[in-house]
């Protein structure tokens, strides 16, 4: 489980410091549930990565582990010019 493995992993707890992360559970509240229809999420985890405006660069559907995580957004940082993070 994502939330447990990955989110408490040392190098991914250093690495998201570096970014700005929302968790959204589409089933726990309102809002989740309207984010979740507005950006047509079909299966959990889903992980969307948007730029300063709100618009979607890319999503990563399924679940990884906390290295897995951090080279999949490094390269979505990388193909979109959003910056990448150094291992």
């Amino acid at each position: 489980m994502m939330a447990r493995d990955v989110y408490t992993d040392r190098e991914f707890i250093k690495f998201s410091r570096s970014q700005v992360f929302v968790r959204v559970f589409e089933d726990a509240n309102i809002e989740g549930a309207r984010l979740a229809r507005g950006f047509q999420i079909e299966g959990t985890p889903t992980l969307i990565v948007l730029d300063s405006s709100g618009k979607e660069i890319d999503r990563l559907v399924g679940g990884m582990n906390a290295h897995e995580l951090i080279e999949a957004l490094n390269e979505i940082f990388q193909t979109s010019k959003l910056g990448k993070y150094k291992l």
